[in-house]
């Protein structure tokens, strides 16, 4: 061996492999499924009752307010010169909560009053016979808008003393009004900015001659504004309507209110974390506007989180310790809240504590669950601040104005402790005069959750100073910037300012004791009801702020996707053929054994903006090896490729190529 650089060592193998143990119990991919599953139903079904509640005072005083105008427009049918009653539906541009409330406002009208409801839009009325025949269909047969045509009974064609009516002929509805006696019968226009103005005017140019003997009423649902419907209407066709302006809560107003009710509620068991709803809310401000993806968005959080997250199964009510598997709670062990717990321990050298949490399940439950239970309050406390923060600056009318949502968003990332946001609002509450105070207090008066100040006692003592003030002018604090005064001395050639305290009244003293006893003890509820919720004992659990599963349903981007599997095919084949590593520091090569399309479309990415159809036929060759050719001397895999790359939108002929090679690659196209 000493002549020998290097020798072989060759073991001896074993008779026989090692057999492979077998399994003795079924694997639990899917812990305590079904407990999740019924936790999940149980919360979502009360943040269902609450979202239907919030869509239905939204908009209730609206919607009564029509139905009143409705009941109130039945017409004297001896009256010819009477013009139609119109309700002007102003409903602002998102068009997709359109339908929604015309569906509510339909309820509410069939159930409060006898009459007919119809809803048009205009993609079933693109003339006037079109919209005449759907009007009579949906009348006559009772049906809603949302039913299919072919369940519609169609109305009879024939008359029994007279001649034979068009399917398009309103006597079919004077026929039916004879026999059913409707008090109205409302036509809503569901999107009248969509509408041809010419049928807009012709519309309701046969309305107004059928008025005599039809008792019609018009809904018109407007996304800009009155004025503009207006102005494509002519002057003749406006003095056949007799108007009503109705003004809908705004979108961007709902989803306030549905934050509120839903996310930011006190007893909500399961917080939406700051990430989430910041992506929800700039998701509907900047795209959609519309109620139902919040709504969507919601749910699908929740859904996420207790479908994959093992530890939710603590969220149900009523936990016990028998509920749990064997792995639940050496699970929640490994969760960085229990981690960063044990480490806070061990500096406080309590061993023995660490010591039990990690060798007792049973001591670990416990401590488990009433970290919820106290998780869950402080989290009920920091919603309460961020709410009464809001009321604090809209009482005050603070500028600029910032929504509820964004308040609490803020707050659940840990951002308002110790911001200038919170400092300035403070210090307006130590300035604020009398009259601006009392507002104040009216608006906490009446604030909900766990606001630990009562705010009757100060509105007692604010009312006795009132009536001991000697003028109607407001008392003001010492802190007020109308009670201060710059002096200016010279000393030396030189000038001096100093500022002093002008003389304050004896009510004004006392009412500066007061704002100041008030504005230290909202002071102190702030900084302890605003924490960091990541500090808290299984925050995993009580939030959820996963933002990449949320991010590839509600904002996906497939070109990404399809452009990485056509330059990395091997990553979504799953096969070795396909790989083809170039070399180190380098990507994937081309290879033969990729698909024709992968091929093409990284050579057209090589390629500069004006391809030779020979050179690409002669790569394209040289990689993927001969093929059948076609006359024009393209082989049918080279064409199935290229019809691939346009189908899917990533390749596209240019317009400024006219020469003849550009021309011969796209005619098998």
């Amino acid at each position: 061996m000493e002549h020998q650089r290097c020798y072989i060592y060759s073991p001896t193998e074993p008779e026989e492999r090692a057999r492979k143990r077998q399994r003795t119990s079924k694997p639990h991919f899917q812990a305590q499924l079904p407990e999740r599953l019924q936790t999940f139903r149980d919360m979502w079904s009360h943040q269902e009752e609450r979202i239907q509640e919030t869509l239905e005072d939204a908009d209730s005083s609206t919607q009564e307010a029509i139905a009143n105008f409705v009941s109130a427009s039945s017409q004297d049918t001896e009256d010819l010169s009477l013009a139609i009653p119109t309700a002007l539906i102003i409903l602002g541009p998102s068009i997709a909560s359109h339908g929604p409330f015309f569906e509510r406002l339909g309820r509410r009208i069939k159930h409060d009053t006898n009459n007919i409801y119809v809803v048009l839009t205009s993609g079933e009325s693109p003339n006037l016979k079109t919209l005449l025949k759907n009007l009579i269909k949906k009348v006559t047969s009772r049906v809603d808008d949302d039913d299919d045509d072919d369940e519609m009974r169609r109305p009879l064609a024939t008359s029994r003393n007279g001649p034979k009516l068009l399917d398009f002929d309103l006597g079919h509805l004077q026929e039916w009004q004879k026999r059913n006696r409707a008090q109205n019968i409302v036509l809503a226009i569901q999107d009248s900015n969509a509408f041809d103005a010419s049928v807009l005017i012709e519309l309701v140019d046969l309305l107004h001659s059928w008025l005599d003997r039809l008792p019609f009423v018009l809904l018109v649902g407007i996304a800009t504004s009155a004025e503009n419907l207006e102005d494509r209407l002519a002057g003749k066709t406006l003095r056949y309507l007799q108007g009503q302006k109705f003004d809908v809560t705004q979108p961007d107003e709902i989803i306030e209110k549905l934050f509120s009710a839903t996310v930011a509620r006190p007893d909500a068991r399961l917080r939406i974390g700051p990430n989430i709803s910041q992506r929800i809310l700039k998701r509907q401000r900047d795209h959609v506007q519309n109620v139902q993806d919040f709504v969507d968005a919601l749910k699908y959080a929740y859904m996420s989180h207790f479908y994959a997250n093992q530890m939710s199964i603590f969220l149900k009510d009523g936990i016990s310790f028998e509920d749990l598997s064997s792995d639940d709670v050496e699970v929640a062990r490994t969760l960085p809240s229990f981690r960063s717990r044990v480490e806070q321990l061990l500096d406080e050298s309590r061993v023995q504590e660490v010591r039990k949490l990690l060798d007792d399940d049973y001591h670990t439950f416990r401590v488990l669950t009433e970290a919820i239970a106290s998780g869950q309050n402080a989290l009920s406390s920091l919603n309460a601040a961020a709410t009464i923060l809001s009321r604090v600056r809209q009482a005050l009318q603070m500028s600029p104005e910032v929504m509820c949502s964004t308040i609490w968003t803020r707050a659940a990332a840990g951002e308002i402790i110790g911001s200038p946001f919170l400092r300035e609002t403070m210090l307006l509450v130590r300035r604020v005069p009398s009259d601006k105070f009392a507002q104040l207090l009216n608006a906490l008066e009446h604030s909900e959750g766990d606001f630990v100040i009562d705010p009757r006692p100060y509105k007692q003592e604010l009312e006795q100073l009132l009536e001991q003030n000697p003028d109607s002018t407001p008392l003001r604090t010492q802190h007020d910037v109308r009670n201060d005064s710059v002096r200016t001395t010279v000393v030396a050639q030189k000038v001096l300012l100093s500022k002093h305290k002008a003389a304050l009244s004896k009510q004004d003293k006392a009412y500066s004791e007061l704002v100041g006893r008030f504005h230290d003890e909202m002071e102190c509820f702030f900084s302890s009801a605003f924490i960091n919720p990541q500090t808290l004992l299984l925050s995993e659990v009580l939030i959820y702020d996963l933002k990449s599963p949320h991010t590839e349903v509600f904002q996906p981007k497939p070109r990404y996707a399809i452009e990485r599997a056509l330059a990395l095919p091997h990553d979504y084949l799953g096969c070795d053929c396909c790989s083809g590593v170039a070399g180190k520091g380098e990507g994937s090569a081309l290879s033969g054994t990729q698909p024709a399309s992968a091929i093409l479309y990284q050579m057209y990415l090589e390629s500069g903006a004006l391809i030779n159809v020979s050179d690409l036929w002669s790569a394209f060759h040289a990689i993927a090896g001969e093929g059948e050719e076609e006359e024009d001397g393209e082989s049918k895999t080279m064409q199935r490729g290229l019809a691939e790359l346009k189908y899917l939108g990533l390749v596209k002929p240019s317009r400024k190529k006219t020469d003849h090679i550009a021309k011969t690659m796209w005619k098998g196209l």
